[in-house]
Formats: C-alpha cells, structure tokens, sequence
C-alpha cells in the first residue's frame, strides 16, 4: 500500500480541506502516515514560532542617544581637529556647529582668501569649486597618524578670517555682504529664535618651504618624501569667503542645532609654479594621510572644480539632487540630513534634524 508524501502531509497541517477524498480516506485509517503527520506538524509548529517576531516599535529618543554615545566615544580617541579648536575659543555657541558639514564650509573660506599682492610670477588658477564629491572618513582613519608638519610660511592680509556672532539679521547681512536667505516656512520642530553667524573674507598664502619641511619632520621623528623641486617655492594663493550662517535651535539644552542655513562665496586657490596634479601626488603620499582616504581623493575625476564633502563613515549616505536647477549632493544620516550645491558663485548649504524631503524643501524656497 503506497502511503501519503510528506508534501501531502504538510499540506494537510496547512491545508486540511485542500485535500482529495482518496488522500483523505487514506489518513483516516493509516496509523504510520498519522505518526509521520504528527511530526511534519511539530516541526511546523515549532519554525512558526521561531519567526514569530514581536512588533517593531521605533525608539528614535533612545536611537539618538546611542548614536550621541557612539560619537562621543569616537571623538574621544582623536584629537580635535583644527576647525574644532577654533570653534571652542572664539565662542563656547558655536560649538555644536563644529561638525563636518559646517567645517567644510569653514574650510572653504579659509581657502579663499589669500590673494597677497605684488606676486612678481604670473598666477594660474588650480581650484575653483563648482561641484561636490563625497569622502567617507571615520576618526579611527587618523588614530595614531596626527602629524602637522610645518610645510612652509603662512601670510594673512591682512588678518586670519575670524567668526563672529551677530544680533540680527540686518548685521549679519551688512558684515557679510551676503543676503540673509529664509525659508517660506519652517517644518515642525524647528523654530526661533535665529542665531547669525559671520565669517570674515580672508586673504592668505602658503610659500612651500623644503627646509622647513625637513626640519619640522625631523622635529617630529616623522618620515615624509622629500619635496619636489617643482613645488619647493611655489605660493598657494587662496581667495574666498565671507561666510553666512544661520542656525536655529542653539537656545536651552539644545545640543546641536535644528536647522542650519549657511553660504560663502565660492573658494579659488591661484599657484605660482606648482600645479593641482603634483600638489595631490606629493600631499596625498604624506605622513598622517589614511591611504583609504588618499584613495578616494585621488578618484575625484576633476579635483580642479571639485569639492570633496567629509562624510562620517557608516552614520551617512549620499545622492546626488537637483537643487534650484544645478547639481547638489544631499547627505542623510539616522537622524538628520543636509544638502550643498553651489549657484552663481556662492556655496549653499541646508541641515539639520530633518529628513531630507524637508531639506530640499527648504533649500528650494530660500528666498
């Protein structure tokens, strides 16, 4: 007598009307197809219940605040960086803008404003920035590996750019030249009131010094490869800047901001022999540069006009946008996003803790 397949058996566990009157009226008299049933059933049982998930119930104040933890025990292993310590001494507010999307911001009018005048040889322009690329950087990238090193003199006419808060709007704007850009509407969460920041226009120069770089190195018990003559004596000239900033949510306990609007005229930087291939083939192959991040840098098709944007590695993603008809790059992370695009010659940037369809509504009805 041929007896019922597990495929039969199991169905009658699932399906128990499904079956034919034969394949029935076998099961009812067959004692060894019943003991078979019986342990198809009890399996059947036991894997329902192992994929008999609870509910997902979001908990996005504690995701934050594990997430808060998990920064603040990166940033514990590394020193500050150069943007962070400036940031604590010139205002103890600004410190929740010291991030990396702020920094690049900052970093960008400090690498735009050193046009020294009188330069004898004839300049050539080696950066102007008109789109932006992602770089994927974590903290452990440069554990163990902060080096600075004395590359040559540094001039700043006539004064290094300095930030400031301002009172109001119409202050910012005057210090800044810049026009103070407002949302049609705010999202839920975000509200007054607005603190204005401004960073100065700044103008300086880097003159690369072999000498002082071998000293410095020396100094610092540190290899580097020696640096070429083709830019031993060659002057960065670096011209940009001011910067405006306006951010909401720094009032109370609040410990980063809600939403942060911020612009700058776009940076360039002018050599006088060296050019931008050698400058990233000999600075890249430093000491105290992670080759993950080299790596990245060096696949930038047009480092020429492109802005590289520090991402925290494994905390944000990014996409490419259209933002007020040109190319942006939005971010998004867990709990916030931003997007940068650059249009007629000034750098935008919109962040915060928003999603990144508030973002790009934001940044879309500037005005």
């Amino acid at each position: 007598m041929r007896h019922l397949s597990d495929g039969i058996l199991r169905r009658i566990y699932d399906e128990p009307l499904a079956l034919t009157a034969s394949d029935q009226a076998h099961y009812d008299t067959c004692a060894d197809c019943e003991t078979r049933f019986q342990a198809i059933a009890n399996t059947a049982r036991a894997t329902s219940a192992l994929l008999d998930l609870p509910a997902f119930t979001p908990e996005p104040v504690g995701a934050f605040r594990v997430l808060r933890a998990r920064i603040q025990r990166e940033e514990a292993a590394r020193p500050p960086r150069w943007y962070e310590r400036w940031l604590n001494q010139s205002s103890p507010r600004w410190r929740p803008m010291a991030t990396p999307a702020i920094a690049v911001l900052l970093a960008a009018t400090l690498l735009t404003g050193l046009a020294v005048s009188g330069a004898a040889q004839s300049l050539f322009r080696i950066f102007e920035p008109h789109s932006f690329a992602a770089v994927q950087v974590s903290p452990s990238d440069f554990a163990g590996r902060a080096v600075l090193l004395d590359y040559g003199k540094v001039e700043w006419q006539p004064e290094a750019p300095k930030p400031q808060l301002v009172s109001d709007a119409a202050a910012a704007h005057s210090l800044s030249g810049l026009p103070v850009l407002l949302p049609a509407s705010l999202p839920q969460g975000v509200s007054g009131p607005v603190s204005f920041g401004v960073v100065s226009h700044a103008t300086g120069s880097l003159t690369f010094d072999a000498e002082r770089l071998r000293a410095s190195a020396a100094q610092k018990g540190v290899t580097v490869k020696p640096m070429p003559s083709t830019i031993n004596g060659s002057t960065l000239i670096v011209n940009g800047g001011p910067a405006l900033i306006e951010v909401w949510g720094l009032s109370g306990e609040a410990q980063m901001p809600t939403l942060v609007i911020a612009q700058t005229r776009i940076p360039t930087v002018d050599s006088t022999g060296a050019t931008a291939a050698q400058l990233e083939d000999y600075l890249l192959s430093q000491p105290g540069v992670p080759p993950e991040i080299a790596a990245q840098l060096r696949a930038i098709k047009d480092p020429a006009s492109t802005l590289p944007v520090p991402i925290p590695k494994g905390l944000a993603t990014t996409e490419p946008v259209q933002v007020n008809g040109v190319s942006g790059l939005m971010i998004k992370a867990t709990i916030a996003a931003g997007v940068v695009w650059e249009k007629n010659g000034v750098i935008y940037a919109v962040g915060g803790q928003l999603t990144p369809d508030q973002v790009l509504a934001i940044a879309t009805t500037l005005r």
